[in-house]
């Protein structure tokens, strides 16, 4: 699958898996999606006190938001992961 988003890594920074910041062509398309809550279709909500189903379900809904603007995850250049919780496991699972 390819995308029109390009990782930039910057030399001068420490060696790190992920890319320092991310470009898309000047015509590209921006689409911007609202918040990614753990809720199923019927509007209960995912496996509660599991976190790591919830955030597999929050990476679902986007991924459908997505189809339906003709986009994948591989379009994404940005996203935000907003845990409630002051435990730093929870967050850990849910990225």
């Amino acid at each position: 699958m390819s995308s029109v988003v390009r990782l930039l890594h910057a030399p001068q920074l420490a060696d790190a898996p992920d890319a320092y910041a991310a470009t898309a062509p000047a015509d590209a398309r921006l689409v911007f999606l609202a918040g990614a809550c753990p809720l199923e279709d019927d509007g209960t909500a995912t496996a509660p006190g599991d976190d790591a189903a919830r955030a597999a379900r929050c990476v679902e809904t986007v991924e459908q938001a997505l189809q339906a603007a003709g986009a994948t995850l591989m379009d994404v250049i940005s996203t935000r992961v907003l845990v409630a919780s002051s435990a730093q496991r929870e967050l850990v699972t849910a990225r």
